[in-house]
């Protein structure tokens, strides 16, 4: 009977731990109606064209991250929230925290008219 509850806690914790790393995308900005297409930038001078910044990505991970899933998470985050593209800024470790999590910061941005 221990064993069975043993295992039913490590099952609860590990779900818990998945659910944990892949949060959802945070966001803090203006929201525009949904895009269907997001340019993918990894400096700001790499834009040619005038743009807004509508507003801040955030993801946060922890363990091993497939940084392409994480990528493609960030990109349907700002289609949705009507980004004309996103810049990616930084990875932020935070060793010897629980973990080891990382945070991916990005900024959104709508193209001037």
């Amino acid at each position: 009977m221990k064993n069975l509850k043993f295992y039913q806690l490590a099952a609860t914790c590990g779900l818990l731990f998945v659910l944990a790393s892949c949060a959802g995308v945070l966001y803090l900005g203006d929201t525009l109606p949904a895009t269907t297409s997001v340019k993918v930038y990894y400096d700001a001078k790499d834009v040619k064209q005038d743009y807004k910044v509508i507003g801040h990505l955030a993801q946060t991970i922890s363990g091993t991250p497939k940084m392409d899933e994480i990528k493609e998470k960030i990109i349907e985050k700002a289609k949705a929230i009507g980004a004309d593209g996103v810049i990616f800024l930084q990875i932020i470790a935070k060793p010897g925290s629980s973990n080891d999590a990382e945070t991916i910061n990005a900024d959104a941005i709508r193209f001037d008219k």
